[in-house]
């Protein structure tokens, strides 16, 4: 039986978490009360996931706070008891790490295993890795990546299974070479290229020479010429191709522990984040996938380039503990 959260419900546990959190910080914040109350008589699912967090709160081992059924007269405060005292950042930590297994870190332990069996190489977190393919080419992943080889003597074939890789190719037109990422391949001409595999969304960019993009496997897209410089995004939900351009010099910066970047939306430089951060960020919220950003980021400072992500887009981060970042709505 299929067990996995939807998307509502891990929205839901993610928002539930957050207020969670603040109304421990601010047990005694009238507003806030209100506003926890309004925003589960919302949705059935609102109530469920707060009823959840507070049970897992509990078995961390504090008194409160205590979630009583829900009132549903119109001016009633929310059912909740207050805890005697803050709790302490290692508790909230408790809780989060207990939380963040509902919404889905129990199924990360299922994604190691699959690309354990599937992979040929792959990496932790923060690890960057060079490999030398049998052709003479080279691969370089990024953190938590994967890459299986299927190098036959007609044709050389690389599949990016998770993360991000860098592509040294060494041409050779006898036996092509290609790299394939969910939908998408790109087909060498001679060059230098990264492609970055996230859930929903392929990302191609090439630093040096020509490769040639298709996506699509029933029905493929004509195959599209980049050069140095050229970028595209694939939309795997709505299967679009959006076309950019950046310094070639930027592309695969992230060798070098700083990403940088070009309109590219929150969201995704969270993505990338998480790939470098010993612990666990949670997100939440439209402004992520609607605010778009620009600059270089440093990946041995997690904290800081979330913050400094979220600064321009006024969006909040609060770190929780030593290994657990919140980013979410909007700053007060």
């Amino acid at each position: 039986m299929n067990t996995s959260p939807t998307d509502d419900d891990s929205q839901a546990v993610s928002e539930a978490t957050d207020l969670l959190v603040l109304l421990v910080d601010d047990p005694t914040n009238a507003s806030l009360h209100a506003k926890i109350q309004k925003w589960r008589k919302a949705k059935p699912a609102h109530d469920a996931a707060w009823l959840s967090m507070v049970d897992i709160w509990h078995l961390t081992g504090d008194i409160g706070p205590v979630a009583l059924p829900l009132d549903t007269s119109t001016d009633s405060q929310i059912s909740i008891g207050l805890p005697k005292s803050p709790a302490s950042p290692r508790r909230r930590a408790i809780f989060l790490a207990s939380a963040l297994c509902m919404i889905g870190l129990g199924f990360l332990f299922g994604d190691d295993i699959r690309l354990s069996l599937m992979s040929d190489y792959r990496t932790g977190t923060a690890e960057n890795r060079i490999i030398q393919l049998p052709d003479g080419s080279t691969a370089t992943l990024g953190a938590r990546s994967a890459i299986a080889l299927r190098y036959t003597p007609q044709a050389r074939q690389v599949q990016v299974l998770a993360g991000e890789v860098f592509f040294s190719v060494r041409h050779d037109d006898a036996h092509p070479f290609t790299a394939i990422a969910g939908g998408a391949t790109v087909r060498d001409i001679g060059t230098r290229f990264d492609i970055d595999k996230e859930k929903d969304r392929i990302v191609v960019a090439v630093n040096e020479g020509n490769v040639g993009l298709t996506y699509g496997t029933a029905a493929p897209s004509p195959e599209r010429h980049m050069t140095a410089g050229d970028v595209i995004s694939i939309d795997l939900r709505s299967r679009t191709m959006t076309t950019s351009r950046m310094d070639p010099g930027e592309i695969g910066s992230w060798q070098q522990k700083r990403l940088t970047v070009s309109d590219a939306s929150v969201h995704s430089v969270v993505e990338t984040f998480r790939r470098y951060y010993p612990g666990i960020i949670v997100s939440y919220g439209e402004d992520l996938n609607a605010s778009h950003v620009a600059g270089t980021y440093d990946l041995t400072d997690i904290p800081g380039a979330l913050r400094a992500v979220a600064a321009p887009t006024h969006v909040a981060v609060r770190e929780v503990g030593s290994h657990f970042l919140l980013i979410g709505g909007k700053l007060f």
